[in-house]
Parts: C-alpha cells; sequence; structure tokens
C-alpha cells in the first residue's frame, strides 16, 4: 500500500525485454491494452531510455491559436524540449499527459519546405488548403496567420487541429522516433482511417517522413492496428506494479485483439456476435429459440439457408463483407450446423472457406428433431422409445406430427432452464458458450 503522495513502483516483467528491444527495431508498434495497464507508461520509459532522438506525443495536445509565433533559432532546440520532458516525467506527483509539443510554435519552427509539405499533407488527407497569410494585406511585417480553406485555424475543429499537430510533429527531422499516445483521440472514425492509412502507407512514409525509423502507437483503436504485419501488434498488461508486453503471433490472436477493441461485442456496430448458419427452417426455428433463451443480452444470428448447397453462396455473401473469414474477428463466431446427410465434401470446402473446422457442426443423426430436449419431447410423444422421421413426419408410441408442427410445439414449450439434449449440448452449446466469452 503506497502514501498518497507514493508514486508507484511501477515496472516491466524480465520476459519483457526481448519485446522491447523488438520495438526498438521495428518501423511500426502498435500496443492494445485496458486503460490503466501501462500503455502510457511504457511509451514515456521508452522515451526516457531511447534518448533526445524519441519523441513522446501525449493525449493532452489540444490547443488552439489565432497567430502564429516567431521562430527564434536556438541551438539547443531539441535537449531544452529534451530536459522539459525528462522534468515532466521523472518528477511529477502524479500522472500528467501534457505533450512537450506547442503547434503555434513547432508550426514557426518548420522549414518553408516543411511547412509547404505539411500544407500538401493536409490537402491530401482533409482536402483542406493551408496557407501562410499576412495580418495586414501588403505588409510583409505584419504577424502571419494559417488560413484553412479561407478562414482562421482557430475556427476549425479539435480534430483538425489534432491532426495537424500530429503531422507537424512527424514533420521534425531533429526525431527518428515518434511515440504516440492515443493517434485516434478527438479524432472522427473516417479521418482516422485516412489517418492511418496514410501512417501506415510505406511510399508516404519514404515521401514525407524519411528521417522517421520508428512508429510507435499506443491505441484503443482498431483502426491503427497494423494488419500488413500482425507481429507489429502488441498487448500490454499489468498485474500490480508489473507490466508485460506480449507480441501477436497469430490471426487467431489478431482477432482476438481486434474484438477487443470492438468492446468484445458486435451489437456496438450493429453487428450480432455470433452468426449460425443451418440448413433447414426447423434448425432455424429451434436454435434461434435456444440461443434467445439462453443468451438473452447477446445478439445472435441464425440464418437458415433452406439447404446445405445455399450455405456456401452464403458464406461468400460474408466473404465480401469481411473481406476474408479468416483474418476477421468473425472467423471464430461464425458456426454451420449440417445434418449427418450432406453434399459430400461439404465441411472440406466450407473450411477452405474460411469456416473452424471446430465450428462445422454435423449431427451424428439426419435430422434436428432428434436432437430436441428429451422432456419435452416425452410431453408430447409420451414416455419411451426412439423417434422415426420417415420424409417430413416424425413418430413416437403411435404419435405423429409433420417437422414444422412438432417444431412448433417444441419452441411452445422451451423454457431458459430447459435441459438440452445432451449431444445438442456438446456439439453446439458449448462451442458456442466458449465463443462467446
Amino acid at each position: 500500500m503506497y502514501l498518497y503522495d507514493q508514486k508507484p513502483g511501477t515496472h516491466f516483467s524480465n520476459a519483457s525485454a526481448a519485446t522491447l528491444q523488438a520495438i526498438r527495431e521495428s518501423e511500426y508498434s502498435v500496443l492494445v491494452g485496458r486503460n490503466n495497464c501501462g500503455k502510457s507508461f511504457l511509451l514515456k520509459s521508452l522515451t526516457q531510455q531511447w534518448g533526445q532522438g524519441a519523441s513522446y506525443l501525449g493525449p493532452a495536445r489540444y490547443q488552439n491559436f489565432n497567430l502564429l509565433g516567431y521562430y527564434t533559432p536556438k541551438k539547443n532546440r531539441r535537449n531544452e524540449k529534451w530536459q522539459q520532458f525528462l522534468q515532466q516525467w521523472q518528477q511529477q506527483q502524479q500522472n500528467i499527459d501534457n505533450s512537450p509539443v506547442n503547434l503555434q510554435q513547432a508550426i514557426a519552427e518548420l522549414s518553408d519546405n516543411q511547412r509547404n509539405t505539411l500544407a500538401e499533407i493536409i490537402r491530401t488527407l482533409l482536402d483542406v488548403e493551408l496557407e501562410w497569410r499576412q495580418t495586414v494585406d501588403d505588409n510583409s511585417m505584419s504577424q502571419k496567420y494559417i488560413s484553412c480553406g479561407g478562414h482562421n485555424i482557430s475556427y476549425t475543429s479539435s480534430g483538425f487541429r489534432l491532426i495537424t499537430t500530429l503531422v507537424t510533429s512527424l514533420l521534425d527531422t531533429d526525431y527518428d522516433t515518434f511515440l504516440i499516445d492515443e493517434p485516434e483521440l478527438g479524432i472522427s472514425p473516417e479521418a482516422q482511417g485516412i489517418l492511418a492509412d496514410f501512417l501506415f502507407d510505406r511510399d508516404h512514409r519514404a515521401k514525407y517522413f524519411p528521417h522517421i525509423k520508428t512508429l510507435v502507437f499506443a491505441t484503443h483503436s482498431t483502426i491503427f492496428l497494423d494488419r500488413s504485419r500482425i507481429t507489429n501488434n502488441y498487448t500490454v498488461e499489468k498485474s500490480g506494479d508489473e507490466i508485460s508486453i506480449k507480441p501477436i503471433q497469430s490471426q487467431a490472436d489478431f482477432n482476438g485483439i481486434h474484438f477487443f477493441l470492438l468492446g468484445n461485442r458486435f451489437e456496438t456496430l450493429y453487428l450480432p456476435s455470433a452468426i449460425v448458419l443451418v440448413e433447414g427452417k426447423c434448425d432455424d426455428k429451434f436454435i434461434e429459440r435456444v440461443v434467445s433463451l439462453k443468451f438473452p443480452n447477446t445478439q445472435i444470428s441464425v440464418i437458415s439457408a433452406n439447404s446445405d448447397s445455399r450455405i456456401k453462396e452464403i458464406l461468400n455473401i460474408a466473404k465480401v463483407l469481411f473481406a476474408d473469414i479468416q483474418r476477421s474477428p468473425y472467423r471464430d463466431r461464425i458456426f454451420v450446423v449440417l445434418d449427418a446427410v450432406h453434399s459430400a465434401g461439404l465441411p472440406k470446402q466450407l473450411a477452405a472457406m474460411g469456416i473452424k473446422e471446430g465450428n462445422i457442426i454435423v449431427w451424428p443423426k439426419n435430422g434436428i428433431e432428434f436432437y430436441y430436449p428429451p422432456t419435452l419431447i416425452d410431453k408430447i410423444f409420451g414416455s419411451g422409445g426412439e423417434i422415426t422421421i420417415e420424409g417430413d413426419l416424425v413418430s413416437r408410441n403411435g404419435i405423429s406430427y409433420n417437422k414444422a408442427e412438432l417444431v412448433g410445439k417444441v419452441v411452445s414449450l422451451l423454457q431458459a432452464d430447459t435441459e438440452m439434449h445432451g449431444e445438442f449440448d456438446a456439439y453446439f452449446m458449448r462451442r458456442l458458450t466458449e465463443c462467446l466469452g
């Protein structure tokens, strides 16, 4: 237990040393984790460790100004900023997120060529023209301001100025390494996508930022994940005062952090948490009722393909929506339920399309009717004996119903606490429950 004014002894795990070195040597690194897991601490610690060639940009970087300041050359400009960062980082008595960057000053310190580059980048990203104008026309001695599409930059949105701050900072050739805390801060999802695509584009990197060796982001946005090389993404966790950093090694791990950044639920994007493809209407009606009772607070989409041949058609549509099921966070959340009798080679074909083999459920017996809850079947047909299915007719103990009638009776009797058939539970419900966490 710490005293009220005592700084915690936060530190990195011994196992993280090699990972930190890998981050140092990479072009891009993306850190992901829960709030208070140590991402900001990690960025500041790395900035201190890597020295004056590293620049930390914290989340508190919102600034506004009307006029550009004058640039006064300082030979020790980088060292002054470095000392300012160290003083703030080492002596702070609380967690301060201010950035040692002032947009007004940073733009003034750019060379004319760099300011032209800044204007070019902003035009490319946001389709807005930046111009450096005099406050008094025909008076070169009057102070300058930045015109954005015809008006002062002070009237632009905070998101615009946040993007401009990021780009201006990255143009500073005093640094070859930039560590950016929450690059998505204050920026609309659309603009995040445009900015992320720009920063991850290696042609843009070579053209505009050839001086940058390493970019490190700590983010809560899926948009800033590195999709081209998933091992550039890292999870950050904290246990007590110890922080551990682990690289993403597999596509499944990458899908996991992607889903985590979506809040561990797809419903926030108007998407279901899981998709279940079934062959027929009875499967659809029964399974949809079961999952709605067992998972009342989770949206699960049950889709009837009407035949096993149409399942592949539906999956092809899904592949268009999700680009690549294998690389989508839906990979673990699409289930296909097949009867014992189905098209030859269908399970292998579905697996080749990206469905996990464990998510392809094939009933040992041909028909969902064999897997209705035994207690409900006893209520409907009387106890004892096996059901038989001939065509559309389901019979037991001399009582017969067509499949549509039977599923209607079963669904009407289903309750949240109804005990499921053992094989239905083992083959389907347990896998779905594990998937939903």
